[in-house]
């Protein structure tokens, strides 16, 4: 484990790469202002163009809108990070505004519910081995057509993949205009062109992760798994199960947010050396590098290449799993056999 101060650094200098003369903008809030001002001392120790907002500063959460006087400060950006506590509804009307302007403009490091823990430990690690491993693995799998995934839960997915959709390599390395990536990082992603089976999810995404953290904890009273058979890319609502009555509910809105929320889009296999056999924590930006996950919703059109869209997106982690591509095995229990 690291520091805060060392986490910091590494997203400032390894993963953002950012350069004397360049224009920071940070956007935090009151639940992460210490990671705010922690990312805004490292960049000011590379640039002297650094400017930081705190959400609560514009108005009450969750905000309807983004600020205006945040939306005129992307424009002069060179590097933007987003580092504030996951909200109900935001993802549509400040977190994919704010992505879809920056990356016109600049390289983007999301960190949407990024804790303290989080910088000691995620964004402490070796980028420059997570870029290796991504990139061995895409060479693996670039080119296959089927997937596979099982595990002892009883999570069983059979999933087609289109070859004109791309696999991104989200390793933590963005240098360049309009490259973006949830830190801490390590994954490999595509879309699914179609997926059938049935899913045990241990730890859901978007304001899922700060309001419920792991679904799967044998040693308390919180062994909750989401159950739910997935036909023809979608989740049959009507087998959507799980014991916390109040989740389920809210889970089962979600999915009907819009008519893609339900989908199956994202698909990804984790690629952070240093998380990959760790215990999780509860906090889904840190454990889907660490686990193989799906997402209901976006399948990230713009970087995959999907022909469908959403404006939801929560992601399903799944814990102990093996992965077939094109029959060939290359993970048996979260540990990579390549």
């Amino acid at each position: 484990m690291g520091t805060l101060h060392q986490g910091a650094k590494n997203a400032v200098e390894v993963c953002m790469g950012i350069k004397p003369g360049e224009h920071v903008l940070i956007v935090t809030d009151k639940s992460t202002i210490t990671i705010g001002e922690a990312l805004r001392h490292a960049a000011h120790r590379v640039t002297t163009h650094v400017e930081m907002h705190v959400l609560e500063d514009y108005g009450n959460r969750p905000m309807p809108s983004l600020p205006k006087e945040i939306e005129r400060a992307i424009p002069k950006a060179d590097v933007t990070f987003w580092a504030t506590e996951s909200r109900k509804g935001e993802l549509e009307t400040l977190r994919r505004p704010f992505m879809k302007t920056a990356l016109k403009y600049a390289r983007h490091g999301h960190m949407p519910s990024v804790k303290r823990r989080l910088m000691e430990e995620g964004m402490c690690s070796d980028y420059r081995q997570i870029a290796k491993l991504t990139e061995k693995l895409y060479e693996n799998v670039k080119d296959a057509e089927k997937l596979e995934v099982k595990n002892p839960a009883g999570t069983n997915l059979q999933a087609e993949l289109n070859p004109d959709w791309k696999w991104v390599k989200s390793d933590g390395i963005y240098h360049e205009k309009g490259r973006w990536g949830n830190l801490p990082e390590g994954e490999l992603f595509t879309a699914v062109a179609e997926l059938n089976g049935h899913i045990v999810i241990d730890e859901l995404g978007d304001w899922f992760s700060d309001k419920y953290g792991c679904l799967t904890r044998p040693e308390s009273d919180s062994n909750t798994p989401v159950h739910a058979d997935i036909e023809n890319s979608r989740v049959n609502l009507a087998t959507l199960d799980c014991d916390n009555s109040q989740l389920r509910k809210e889970l089962t809105e979600y999915l009907k947010t819009d008519e893609n929320s339900n989908k199956a889009g994202e698909f990804a296999l984790p690629t952070n050396v240093e998380l990959l056999m760790k215990p999780l924590i509860g906090n889904l930006l840190q454990d889907e590098k660490a686990r193989v996950h799906l997402a209901f919703g976006s399948p990230y059109p713009d970087e995959t290449g999907a022909d469908w869209r959403s404006e939801t997106h929560v992601d399903g982690l799944l814990k102990k799993c093996s992965v077939w591509v094109d029959g060939k095995q290359i993970m048996e229990a979260d540990r990579y056999l390549i």
